[in-house]
């Protein structure tokens, strides 16, 4: 977790305040607001349900695939040992 410091705190708002406030004359009618929420919600609750479905298939292909990149890697660091050199691709 990275931790906000106080110079990163003052240049952001010295940022914001050197930026020109225009009005935004914006409304969003409630009606349409609804349309909205009525067609989002239930998208959401669709994926949310699809991802909580496939759940057990998606870590087993993350798994996979992390073991197939790490047995590559092993691989190739055990040559490379058997070799008796570095892997960095340049001469020393």
């Amino acid at each position: 977790m990275r931790r906000t410091t106080p110079v990163g705190m003052v240049a952001v708002i010295a940022l914001l305040a050197c930026v020109p406030l225009r009005p935004a004359y914006a409304y969003i009618d409630p009606n349409s607001a609804g349309a909205l929420y009525q067609f989002l919600f239930p998208l959401l609750i669709a994926i949310g349900s699809a991802f909580a479905f496939l759940r057990r298939a998606i870590v087993r292909a993350c798994t996979r695939l992390a073991s197939a990149v790490v047995a590559v890697v092993r691989r190739d660091r055990a040559k490379d040992s058997r070799r008796g050199g570095h892997s960095s691709g340049h001469a020393e």
